[in-house]
């Protein structure tokens, strides 16, 4: 086949037109552009509603039996709950290998199954845990219209956008929801003689759409129907509830009935003004970019009939984050794709180069074409692989060009050069190929969240090396047998300094290389001690933690995100004053970050909410909790140096201690897989784990590097508790009977739900809020008795007594946890020696408290799944590497004078995070894995020709003198392609690109140290492996090479 292609200049023209062609129409059609990959959380979520309900009972009655339903179905590696207010979550986190669908539906059978959850428990909804793609935020804000109008205007957007070609996902109003609110007060109901019960089941009763069946005529049938379902207040005045003195008596006359919002206490406010806020999400193939396009132009259009006083604001728009992220990869990937053909036309004639350096569209157009087969979009970590394989791409193309060219300057014909050069080098080159897709796949078995962005890297650097095999074995050589011979006196310009620069550089090779490579190999023992000692003083670096390191490296955000939680007693006020400190704080730093150029504020808006904050586990509502956001201007409207986490500390320091907070977080960042810091605590002791959070927390404040300590464990809300006195057993209630109506009064009764347009609304029937304001409310509730139809104040039937109970209750494996966290300036302390540190301290603390228990988990947890994955990966890797290599050499041995380079190129991937001072993180674990793969390349080129000249009846030290004559320069060549092509990246100063820079240093200074390594110890492993296998067989030397050449001239002949 090699020689058909090389013979027919159409079909290779042809094979590589359709391959770019394919490549352009899929990226332009099928690829989505998004900001970094979808997350598949395999995490399934069980909620369940249970109105009013407190977390403690929640636990008791939903959570305990959901978790003891779904905890032994295989597949399900645990089960994590919280309980809060009005609502069970339930998370089972899906095992690696199994299918989520099928999980989801034993889950779905087992929770379905159930019966002894709440009669007034509302359905759990079960589904996959999903991550959203936000394209862009939109705010309906102003303080010159009321709040109702505020909502009607918002409530109106959304809808309308959701009509908008190409607009499929538009999140829900960030505001309270709707409510028809009927209050009816105690004293009416006394005088009616009713109760609030009976009051909704008369609007369900009357306030509904029947269908009675058709009616059958002569001319057709007839639909007959009642249409009296209630939409609005006036609908609802209608309602007939009871009689009087022979008259109706109708909902208005006894009630008050308004449309209103659910009983939460929730303010946005954008830019210091009231507001409301709504996300438009990407789904499928949606282009990020062309999705936000299309919203801004409908808020340009939108905003024109816009009531007065009414504004549209925008925020997080990921778009605009998503262009200047991936313009910075492009950028490094252009500029390195440069340096590679400048490389390559110094060191190569330009035709040589210019068909070599082909390649690389070629192979990642290819490359393109097979992306929406895996499912992949074009995002950070997608660009990042193709910036990886920008110089790896070229190797094979490098030693094959290179080695018909050589044939070519010994007068070969062209064609016959091109045909003999290709298979002459075809099986090293083709293996070293194989091994390097081998080096990347363990990342496909990565397991933990990491798996998100590791499974992305192979999925890219397979498709394209695959396509460089094609490449350089098919269309390569039909362009390199059209290279004509060139009259060197006629030379001139660039061509004839390239032709000089060559023959110089050729003889920098004889007169300098080759007999330093003599001494070495004649000196083999020095040379090999030495190489032992340089990679034990790399382990000593790295086992000593000289060399920081960090799980995983933080993409920098574009917005700084504060979250308050204060005492659960912390009235909403309180809350919101708080909030609104630290906003214009930031408003007030904001005049110390200037645009030099424009001379504007990087600042570009501030986004309070108080009543919520953000979590793994989703929003927690309470008038404790608060958010704030500072959004700045984008990286490509910024100076260089300018980076979020200056913004952070400085908001830090400026907003101080909030009094009484109990949880003060600032996060610029995202990506960073949880906190480095994170204990979880087991136990039912209230009072000991308090003690026990304290304690650690005490600690954790003696690292200056360790900050936003926080933890999840609330005292809790105060509550009234309900004890039956005697009088209510001899009136035949039970605290059932009387807790339902208490609830109905403070609560409400939902009395039946509404769809209005997008909206769904309950109807709740309660007490006014006058009538449940204080426990004296409380105390003066009328309780009806059914037995004697009168009614009796509650203090006559209870004992009310005050006590505390948690805002929300957690736990892990079916047991109370509580949490422990701390963020950690990776510059400043390796969060490995304090994570080691913390594990010291912790036994003998928790030893001694034989009722609770620990566990370090979080980014901990994450890091040793991945830790494991990876271990696995590299020994996987190290023994496909062995097999591979031991094929084409049929030998056991010369594998292993291959793979000698593997250590020794990891000395180079240390140094390099030594000389660039960059983290060593799971990304740069990531690089050294792929690098295994990749080095042994050159050394198996080298071995390879070492082989060949024996095969050709050299002595062993003339054999391998001249295979590091003749390979030195495609050895060198390759490796430099690789260095140069990554090297835009690693010397990058743009922040954006500071979290890929690690994994770019192992690779590239791995290669770069594996070259030097190759050229000279692979050939001195190569004799002292010879002269082992001699003694070991009892073979002299002279008489054994004095045979070999004997054999060889013999078998020439």
């Amino acid at each position: 086949m090699i020689e058909w292609f090389a013979r027919n200049h159409v079909a290779a023209n042809l094979l590589m037109v359709g391959i770019l062609i394919t490549g352009l129409i899929t990226i332009n059609r099928d690829v989505a552009l998004e900001l970094m990959p979808d997350f598949n959380l395999d995490t399934i979520t069980i909620n369940t509603v249970l109105p009013g309900g407190n977390p403690r009972s929640i636990e008791e009655t939903i959570t305990s039996r959901v978790e003891e339903a779904i905890a032994d179905i295989e597949g399900i590696e645990k089960v994590t709950s919280r309980s809060s207010e009005g609502i069970s979550s339930v998370f089972a986190q899906v095992e690696a290998g199994y299918d989520n669908q099928a999980i989801l539906s034993d889950v779905k059978i087992r929770v379905d199954a159930l019966n002894t959850l709440p009669l007034d428990a509302e359905r759990p909804v079960i589904q996959l845990a999903e991550v959203p793609i936000q394209v862009i935020g939109l705010a309906i804000y102003g303080d010159e219209v009321t709040y109702d109008t505020l909502f009607q205007v918002a409530a109106d957007a959304r809808e309308a956008l959701l009509q908008v070609n190409g607009v499929t996902q538009v999140g829900p109003l960030q505001a309270p929801r709707r409510e028809m609110h009927i209050e009816v007060a105690p004293e009416t109901l006394e005088q009616y003689n009713l109760t609030l019960a009976n009051i909704g089941r008369a609007i369900q009763r009357n306030a509904v759409d029947i269908s009675a069946g058709n009616l059958q005529t002569r001319d057709g049938d007839i639909l007959v129907r009642t249409n009296g379902q209630a939409f609005y207040a006036k609908d609802f005045e209608k309602i007939p509830v009871a009689r009087s003195d022979d008259r109706v008596v109708y909902l208005k006359d006894i009630a008050t009935i308004r449309d209103g919002y659910e009983l939460r206490q929730v303010e946005t406010t954008y830019n210091d003004e009231q507001a409301i806020t709504f996300e438009v999400y990407r789904v499928g193939k949606q282009n990020t970019i062309e999705l936000s396009q299309k919203t801004k132009k409908f808020i340009a259009e939108y905003e024109k009939n816009l009531p007065t006083g009414v504004k549209f604001g925008t925020y997080g728009e990921t778009a605009k984050v998503v262009e200047d992220r991936l313009n910075t990869l492009i950028q490094s990937a252009f500029y390195g794709g440069i340096l590679v053909m400048i490389l390559l036309a110094v060191f190569l004639r330009p035709a040589v180069a210019f068909w070599v350096g082909i390649g690389i569209p070629v192979c990642f157009l290819g490359s393109f074409a097979m992306m929406p087969l895996f499912g992949l979009t074009l995002n950070m970590i997608t660009m990042f692989a193709f910036l990886i394989v920008l110089g790896i791409v070229v190797d094979d193309a490098i030693v094959t060009g290179e080695n018909i060219y050589r044939h070519q300057r010994l007068g070969m014909d062209p064609a016959e050069a091109a045909i003999f050069g290709t298979k002459e080098v075809a099986v090293p080159v083709t293996f070293g190929v194989i091994t390097t897709m081998v080096a990347f796949a363990p990342l496909l078995t990565v397991e933990g969240q990491l798996a998100n962005f590791a499974k992305q890297i192979p999925l890219i650097v397979i498709p394209v090396l695959a396509f460089s095999l094609i490449e350089s074995k098919l269309i390569l050589p039909a362009h390199m047998s059209s290279i004509k011979a060139r009259d060197e006196d006629k030379i001139t310009g660039f061509s004839k300094w390239q032709q000089n620069f060559s023959r110089k550089f050729e003889q920098s090779i004889i007169t300098v290389y080759k007999p330093f490579l003599k001494r070495c190999v004649s000196n083999k023992t020095v040379t090999l001690v030495s190489a032992i000692c340089i990679f034990a003083v790399t382990i000593t670096i790295v086992s000593t933690g000289w060399l920081k390191a960090s799980f995983f490296p933080q993409f920098e955000d574009d917005a700084v995100f504060v979250q308050l939680s204060m005492p659960s007693t912390t009235g909403y006020e309180t809350t919101k004053a708080n909030v609104d400190h630290i906003t214009d704080t930031a408003r007030e730093l904001s005049k110390e970050f200037i645009n030099p150029e424009t001379g504007e504020s990087l600042f570009k808006y501030y986004v309070s909410v108080a009543g919520l904050t953000f979590g793994p586990t989703g929003i927690t509502f309470g008038t404790n909790k608060g958010v704030a956001i500072i959004e700045v201007a984008s990286s490509e409207e910024r100076p260089a140096d300018f980076s979020i986490s200056q913004v952070r500390e400085r908001l830090r320091e400026e907003v101080g201690d909030i009094p009484g907070a109990e949880k003060l977080s600032y996060a610029s960042s995202f990506g960073n897989f949880g906190l480095p810091i994170s204990i979880a605590i087991y136990g039912k002791d209230d009072e000991r784990i308090t003690l026990a959070v304290e304690k650690i927390r005490e600690y954790l404040r003696v690292y200056p590097g360790v900050f936003d300590i926080q933890d999840n464990y609330t005292s809790g809300k105060e509550q009234l508790q309900l004890e039956l006195r005697p009088l209510s057993d001899s009136l035949g209630l039970s605290l059932a009977d009387v807790s339902l109506q208490v609830r109905e009064a403070v609560y409400g009764f939902e009395a039946q739900r509404i769809q209005r347009g997008y909206d769904e609304l309950k109807v709740m029937v309660r007490y006014p809020l006058e009538n449940r304001s204080s426990m004296t409310d409380i105390g003066n509730m009328p309780i009806n008795i059914s037995t004697t139809n009168r009614t009796i104040p509650l203090s006559q039937l209870v004992d009310l007594s005050a006590s505390v109970s948690p805002t929300a209750i957690y736990r892990d494996r079916q047991r109370h946890t509580v949490t422990v966290s701390a963020d950690v300036d990776t510059t400043l302390y390796d969060v490995n020696v304090i994570r080691n540190d913390l594990k010291e301290f912790l036994e003998p603390l928790f030893a001694a408290e034989p009722s609770l228990d620990f566990n370090l988990d979080g980014q901990a947890e994450t890091q040793q799944e991945t830790n494991e994955s990876f271990m696995l990966g590299f020994i996987a890797v190290i023994v496909m590497i062995y097999a591979l290599l031991a094929i084409p050499f049929k030998s056991f041995t010369q594998p292993f004078i291959v793979m000698s380079i593997i250590p020794l190129a990891i000395v180079g991937s240390v140094v390099g995070h030594l000389i660039m001072d960059v983290q060593f993180s799971m990304l740069s674990v990531m690089g050294i894995l792929a690098l295994t793969g990749i080095v042994v390349n050159d050394s198996l080129v080298l071995v390879d020709y070492i082989n060949q000249e024996r095969a050709r009846g050299k002595p062993i030290m003339d054999a391998i003198l001249t295979a590091g004559e003749v390979r030195f320069r495609p050895v060198m060549l390759t490796s430099l392609t690789t260095f140069v092509g990554l090297m835009p990246l690693m010397f990058s100063s743009n922040l954006q690109a500071q979290a890929l820079i690690p994994m770019a240093v192992s690779l590239g200074y791995g290669i770069l140290f594996a070259t030097v390594i190759t050229l000279v110890v692979v050939p001195v492993n190569y004799l002292i492996f010879h002269q082992v296998g001699l003694r070991w067989n009892g073979i002299d030397e002279e008489e054994s090479e004095r045979r070999f050449i004997h054999n060889a001239s013999v078998s020439t002949k």
